[in-house]
């Protein structure tokens, strides 16, 4: 499991990569910018990462009780948050978590991990399911598509709100 995040979350850089100077800062996908899909990422990452964390510690994770009516403002308050920080602290944070969140991961038993439905495998299979998705929208951007198909679902709290 931790090869396929790996495998998609490098796909994800590879479009980053792909993307043009002037997409960093204005709207490039909706509203958002380069720079807010990758801090929003880096975001979710985190915020898996914590709860894998929890869940080592023997304690249920906060995630697992988030509010999936509070998503939109809670994601726009993460990207408020970042405003301010430059394109490249945004991403060396997306990068940085990345590595930190596969440590984690690496410390969990396989046996959690690729168990069907077991909490750390929604967690990891969200965190997939996440990256694809946002990787698949800027792919299309950058192939001049209008939208993209659906990959599933796309939230963390929407894959991990039934545990």
């Amino acid at each position: 499991m931790v090869g396929r995040l790996n495998l998609e979350f490098n796909q994800l850089v590879r479009n980053i990569e792909t993307c043009r100077i002037r997409d960093i800062d204005r709207p490039f996908i909706g509203e958002w910018s380069l720079k807010d899909i990758v801090g929003h990422v880096a975001t979710w990452e985190a915020e898996v990462l914590k709860a894998l964390r929890e869940l080592r510690e023997g304690q249920r994770p906060e995630l697992l009780d988030f509010d999936e009516a509070k998503i939109n403002e809670w994601n726009e308050d993460r990207r408020q948050r970042k405003a301010e920080l430059g394109f490249q602290s945004v991403y060396e944070q997306l990068k940085g978590g990345h590595q930190r969140l596969v440590d984690e991961i690496d410390l969990a038993s396989d046996e959690d991990i690729a168990t069907e439905g077991s909490v750390y495998n929604v967690l990891v299979q969200s965190t997939i399911d996440h990256t694809v998705e946002h990787w698949h929208e800027i792919a299309a951007k950058l192939a001049g598509m209008e939208g993209v198909r659906p990959t599933g679902p796309v939230s963390v709290p929407e894959e991990t709100a039934s545990r």
